[in-house]
């Protein structure tokens, strides 16, 4: 066989009978470092004898080679039943249809060099090992659902009339508009007809059309749109987007009052993967565009659904697709319709066409809603509407988590943070215990009190609350933002995952196990997760958590007193230092403190933490954490779409931003837990800081403390700010606190993985689980 100029070999000529060359030797130890990796990380054993069956290293989708590059290569030594590429993963399976062909791959092609020809990274060795069982990639046909209310119409238009939208010149040299665009717009370029489109206030003028007109072909794409019937008001706004390989858009949902129903969207000269999110489930989708296909956004897909673009030059898709027309391809290679290969972008641009609404949205959608958004208080945080109810459908459960952990943890941000310092023990010792080097994720990190709880390893956060990232990054750590039932990270890829006092704050069960499931999704094999939630039992074998017994001790114990010895009091009035003190031989006061803080009125430590916002949670102090837990999960899990639903579409590759993310993510069933029995009351009661829980379901007081003026500055600060005022502004959060046994049943629930402990820590517990 001679070489190409896609392939070369690296290897040399043996110096002698017997002995292997310098290349050789290097080749050999690599080939056995692949191996081992390959059964370290992924519990592949490499075969002692020959079999049908390769296993390519540095060959998978994770290290950006696709099918077509494969295939040429190892066609060439004998027939191929199958051509297996899994999600994320550096290497790919080569089935032959014989022993003897498979040997033949493997002595010729180990330690070649693979240079893609339109691969975006550099020239990758290949190393090649024999294996007895083949992995399949999971994926099932409910991933190739669309969301309800989308349209996808395939080859809506010819060759020739994309050729000639292509063609438009849209973006002359030195246009100072298209300058203009650019300052605004970093990641692509843009256009606009009939209506421009202010990306300041995501809304159009109705009252200042641009003068230019619409181009004759983008009237004559309108007639043909009109012409099918799905859309009932006329486009009469355009915007022209172009996409360089690699550049993308961030998840939005265009703005209800903007636009009428209808969002239409056309693409030209190159694919994209589109990927949907559903807020109330937390269900991703991604969506494969081919060329010439025309996308129709209406109802749920329009309203609720979020869509994106992801910043990237390849994305994964169905083998089954042809790369170059979408397009079924022929299976002269493999049968198996669940294949996946990569395809590259090109420039790609996309013609979006809207009705300008330019009038209030009565949609059924409020939580998206701009105009019920506007129309609300200006501060709807503040304590004294009427107490919600539990929610009994993924809108409603949306709304509470919205309004009663998401925006409450963005208002309070600063104030929680000033009251997170000490990290409660037991966490700190489960950090402390992880191996130099691992990295680990914070998910719902607050103010980042545990990414530096062990500088031997790597530690990454991240939190619903924009403003606690912005804190994180203030005090240089490593945070971004993210919704905990959709984390951004590449499955099996943390070595231990920490998420404290955030699951309590989702509000109904499928949601709580959603996080749970994406937690686990990231970790690693044998990687550790530790888990916190406020525990609705704050007494057991006879003693009180420090949350109710701070409470007798705070009348014993006057402000002026505690000033005096130099305790530095939270946000609750609890005394973190004398907490720690108590608890550092249990590790469990400090943990206790934190639930106390997060109950009590000032309960900082509760930050509410919107539908998802575990990193807010996370990052106020431990105690903060378990109660914000509670209200996240809370009004999450109200999705009538079950989590199940949410984590079965993230198991879509595209939808973590990385083709191995979504894989591992399992179905959740409907969440029956949210729905309430007739004559049952529903409505959520305020639970009075430090005292025993009368439900597992509540709203759980902040009181936001104001900043003493330098005259008072020595005056202690109370629960509810300086020392004699009660008008702070009050907060409420949701939380879901949990019964003995319970964490323990919903980890139970979540698949390959194990409990390898649990524990009750000062009024929380605490599960340790490990992933199989």
């Amino acid at each position: 066989m001679a070489d190409d100029g896609s392939v070369a070999r690296a290897r040399n000529t043996r110096e002698g009978p017997g002995k292997l060359s310098k290349s050789e030797r290097k080749l050999a130890r690599k080939q056995a470092k692949s191996r081992h990796t390959l059964l370290r990380h992924e519990g592949i054993h490499a075969a002692k004898l020959p079999t049908k069956h390769l296993i390519v290293g540095n060959g998978g989708l994770g290290n950006g080679v696709s099918r077509n590059d494969l295939k040429p290569l190892f066609s060439q030594y004998g027939q191929l039943t199958d051509i297996v590429m899994l999600p994320g993963k550096p290497y790919s399976i080569i089935c032959y249809a014989s022993v003897e062909e498979a040997v033949k791959a493997h002595d010729c092609l180990q330690g070649w060099q693979l240079r893609p020809p339109d691969g975006p990274t550099a020239a990758v060795i290949l190393y090649l090992s024999f294996i007895n069982e083949v992995p399949l990639p999971k994926m099932t046909s409910g991933q190739h659902s669309l969301p309800p209310g989308l349209i996808l119409l395939e080859n809506f238009i010819d060759v020739e009339t994309e050729a000639a939208l292509m063609g438009e010149m849209l973006w002359e040299q030195g246009d100072q508009s298209e300058e203009a665009v650019r300052s605004t717009l970093k990641h692509r370029k843009v256009k606009h007809f009939g209506y421009e489109f202010n990306y300041a206030t995501n809304n159009v003028d109705k009252d200042s059309p641009i003068p230019e007109p619409v181009p004759p072909l983008y009237v004559d794409v309108i007639d043909r749109i009109m012409a099918t019937g799905l859309v009932q008001n006329r486009p009469d706004q355009i915007t022209v987007n172009e996409y360089q390989p690699g550049q993308g858009i961030p998840p939005h949902v265009d703005t209800h009052s903007a636009f009428q129903e209808a969002i239409i969207s056309l693409s030209l000269g190159s694919q994209v993967l589109m990927e949907f999110s559903n807020p109330t489930t937390g269900r991703q989708v991604p969506v494969f565009l081919p060329r010439r296909s025309l996308l129709i956004m209406t109802g749920e897909a329009r309203y609720l659904w979020s869509h994106g673009i992801t910043p990237r030059k390849s994305d994964v898709i169905p083998a089954h697709v042809d790369l170059t027309n979408g397009s079924p391809a022929s299976h002269d290679v493999t049968e198996n319709d669940d294949g996946l290969t990569l395809l590259h972008r090109g420039v790609r641009r996309s013609l979006t066409f809207r009705a300008v609404r330019g009038a209030p949205c009565h949609c059924a959608y409020p939580s998206r809603c701009d105009t019920r958004l506007s129309s609300a208080n200006s501060d709807p945080l503040a304590a004294s509407p009427a107490a919600p109810s539990l929610p009994t459908s993924d809108l409603q459960a949306l709304h509470l988590e919205t309004t009663h952990v998401h925006q409450v943890y963005d208002t309070i941000a600063g104030h929680f943070s000033q009251t997170r310092h000490k990290p409660w023990p037991r966490v700190l010792e489960f950090l402390q215990s992880l191996p130099a080097g691992s990295v680990m994720l914070d998910v719902g990190c607050g103010n980042g009190k545990y990414l530096d709880g062990n500088p031997s390893v790597f530690s990454i956060g991240c939190d619903r609350s924009v403003k606690l990232v912005e804190i994180c990054k203030e005090r240089h750590f490593q945070a971004f933002s993210c919704d905990g039932l959709n984390l951004p990270i590449r499955s099996s890829s943390m070595d231990a995952c920490i998420c404290i006092a955030v699951i309590h704050h989702f509000s109904t069960q499928n949601r709580r196990l959603a996080a749970v499931r994406e937690m686990a999704r990231v970790l690693r094999p044998e990687g550790l997760g530790l888990i916190y939630v406020w525990a609705k039992e704050q007494e057991k074998d006879r003693k009180k958590s420090h949350y109710i017994s701070n409470a007798t001790h705070k009348k014993k114990k006057s402000a002026l007193t505690a000033v005096a010895d130099g305790i530095d009091k939270d946000d609750t009035g609890l005394c973190q230092d004398e907490e720690l003190k108590d608890d550092r031989p249990k590790r469990s006061v400090d943990i206790q403190q934190s639930e106390r803080l997060s109950t009590e009125d000032e309960t900082s430590n509760c930050r509410n933490v919107p539908s998802g916002c575990l990193s807010m949670n996370a990052a106020s102090t431990d105690h903060t954490r378990t109660e914000v837990e509670h209200c996240t999960m809370t009004s999450e899990f109200q999705n009538p779409l079950g989590p199940d639903e949410t984590l079965e579409s993230n198991a879509s590759p595209s939808l973590s931003g990385d083709s191995g993310a979504s894989s591992e993510r399992p179905e959740f069933t409907s969440d029956k837990s949210s729905v309430q029995p007739k004559g049952a009351s529903t409505l959520l009661s305020i639970h009075k800081n430090r005292t025993e829980f009368e439900s597992q379901d509540m709203l759980v007081p902040w009181h936001l403390k104001k900043q003493p003026s330098k005259k008072d500055s020595c005056a202690p600060l109370q629960e509810n700010g300086p020392a004699g005022e009660d008008d702070s502004p009050v907060y409420h959060r949701f939380y879901h606190v949990f019964h003995e046994g319970e964490l323990e049943e919903l980890c139970g629930l979540v698949d390959r993985v194990e409990i390898k402990s649990s524990h009750y820590d000062q009024g929380n517990w605490g599960i340790v689980i490990r992933k199989l």
